[in-house]
């Protein structure tokens, strides 16, 4: 029983990071959950925010005059009383003691008080954006009865990229300005507003709307009862046009001026995509370079969900290890890393800047900067302390990222490489130690492949409510080709940008492999017994799947290890 015990401490203490970024995600869950925005309630968190880091510095404090005083014990008592160093040792059971304080001290300092401080820092985040949305100025309108809601004309920045549903438009437009008539087509009031807002365009026209345009719309306010998590808010408002009544417009600040240039460059790269390639293929390139997966068709994307190599779409830290290298293999001859590590930090900006700051690229582009930094300072880094403190922080920055499928896959991906492959290396290592693991290439996609299949079972039977079963034959057949593919185009779209037309002969070299990727996913696609549906997948079976497989793995390691010491001791 100690022994039990005694490893499970042993894991708080290696991973009590994982319960830092859990405490997070429970605060920002429960704080939507229930929707606590109140201005008593946030001067409420934020005194126990106070109270539980001054209970933190004290227990610091506590804790190391303790174990000063215990290490003045053993230095005055080499004889008699020694717990650390060589020497006479204290009996069991006041070893057992000074150790339980020890534990408990740092189990509380470690672990329990900062997963309190996230959760409430988490409530917090939610509570404040919550209440902030429940100001909305456009909620006011909407709730103003003596407002003729058909006269109002907005003017703003189209936010993302638009989409198509039911025959209408839908997008996010960042208003700044708002402009409030009457029933006699009178200016009656004006407001610089510098808010979100969803769009819903009846009618499109034939007119291309496109992220960063620059637009200005009459329209009305109605209520969406779903909830957009890119805005944010329940039962939020959303404005409805018609396509007679849009129009385009510039301006003449420094905003205007750089969001047109990343619309230029966007553009560049889509229209040699699409000129280059047959039209499938321009569409999973838009996607895996440029981030926008509007226009891949539906019935691609149901074969990829099938096939269970959807996360291929997220942007991951592959790009950007691509990306790195390319400056890397440029300015090779530079004898000044710092400049390099600049060049890189730079190149990571714009990406995400043309991208629009996915989840997965943020995820990416944090851990890559803590790795060029560790490096650039000769320290030790480890990928597991970066994967939680990225977490934290894009969590803070946005904590509606906890309701985005881009977001789960590339953390989900990640974590199983991270925890679980390096743990199943282990396991069939153990089991199987014939095998040469370092040197098959193909047993190693096989476990890479089936670790990221284990992990994000959940986070798929929840948002897509299937899974495919097919899914590790499939990312094994795929994977290794998808690389090269992917090589290919970000080759292609560097060069793109400096000479277009030696960028576009290179993107057509792209073809053979996209032709192999496509047929394979459709012929894997197509049996249905390889497909689990379910009705529904709470969040609670979510937790409960983890919970659960982190028990199993924890057992088996344990199992294997204990088997693994008894073969040793025989030989």
């Amino acid at each position: 029983m100690n022994y039990i015990k005694g490893k499970i401490l042993s894991i708080l203490f290696k991973e009590y990071c994982l319960f830092w970024a859990a405490g997070l995600t429970a605060g920002v869950y429960t704080g939507s959950k229930y929707h606590l925005f109140n201005p008593y309630i946030l001067v409420a968190e934020i005194a126990v925010i106070t109270v539980i880091i001054l209970i933190l510095i004290i227990g610091i404090l506590i804790t190391r005059r303790f174990l000063n005083s215990e290490h003045s014990l053993n230095i005055s008592n080499h004889g008699k009383i020694n717990i650390k160093f060589k020497g006479n040792k204290l009996p069991f059971r006041e070893t057992s003691r000074s150790d339980f304080k020890q534990d408990n001290a740092r189990l509380v300092i470690l672990v329990i008080i900062p997963f309190l401080i996230l959760f409430v820092i988490g409530n917090s985040i939610i509570n404040i954006y919550e209440y902030n949305e429940s100001k909305s100025i456009f909620l006011s309108f909407y709730e103003d009865e003596n407002l003729v809601q058909d006269n109002i004309v907005i003017e703003g920045r189209v936010l993302n990229h638009p989409t198509c549903r039911y025959g209408n438009l839908n997008f996010l437009l960042e208003a700044d300005k708002i402009y409030i008539y009457d029933c006699n087509g009178n200016l009656n009031s004006f407001f610089n507003a510098g808010e979100l807002i969803n769009i819903k365009l009846d009618n499109t026209g034939t007119e291309l709307i496109l992220r960063d345009d620059h637009l200005r719309l009459a329209g009305s306010l109605d209520k969406n009862d779903s909830k957009n998590f890119i805005a944010g808010g329940y039962d939020e408002v959303v404005f409805i046009a018609d396509s007679g009544d849009i129009k385009k417009i510039e301006r003449s600040n420094l905003s205007y001026r750089i969001f047109s240039f990343r619309s230029r460059l966007y553009c560049c790269l889509k229209n040699a995509f699409y000129k280059n390639m047959e039209i499938e293929d321009a569409c999973i390139a838009e996607a895996v370079i440029l981030g926008n997966r509007n226009n891949v068709p539906g019935y691609l994307t149901e074969s990829f969900k099938r096939c269970g190599v959807y996360h291929l779409f997220a942007i991951s830290g592959l790009h950007l290890s691509f990306f790195i290298s390319m400056v890397y293999l440029v300015l090779k001859k530079m004898r000044s890393s710092y400049f390099i590590f600049w060049a890189a930090v730079i190149l990571l900006v714009v990406y995400n800047f043309l991208v629009g700051g996915r989840a997965s690229i943020l995820r990416a582009s944090i851990m890559a900067i803590f790795i060029l930094l560790a490096k650039e300072w000769n320290r030790e880094y480890s990928h597991k302390i970066l994967l939680y403190l990225s977490y934290v922080i894009i969590i803070i920055f946005n904590p509606y990222f906890l309701y985005d499928l881009g977001f789960w896959l590339s953390y989900g991906s990640m974590a199983a490489l991270v925890f679980i492959y390096p743990a199943a290396m282990r396991l069939v290592g153990n089991i199987f130690p014939f095998l040469k693991l370092k040197r098959s290439y193909f047993i190693k996609i096989a476990l890479i492949t089936l670790s990221i299949q284990i992990v994000l079972f959940p986070v798929l039977a929840y948002f897509f409510k299937e899974v495919s079963l097919i899914s590790p034959v499939a990312n094994i057949l795929i994977i290794p080709v998808f690389y090269i593919l992917l090589f290919i185009l970000m080759v292609s779209s560097f060069v793109i940008i400096i000479w277009p037309p030696a960028g576009g002969l290179l993107l057509k070299s792209s073809a053979i492999f996209f032709e192999y990727i496509l047929k394979t996913v459709k012929i894997l696609s197509k049996p249905n017994f390889c497909i689990i549906n379910f009705d529904s997948f709470p969040v609670k079976n979510v937790v409960v799947y983890y919970i659960v497989f982190v028990v199993i793995l924890f057992t088996a390691c344990m199992v294997v290890k204990k088997i693994d010491v008894s073969k040793r001791r025989q030989v």
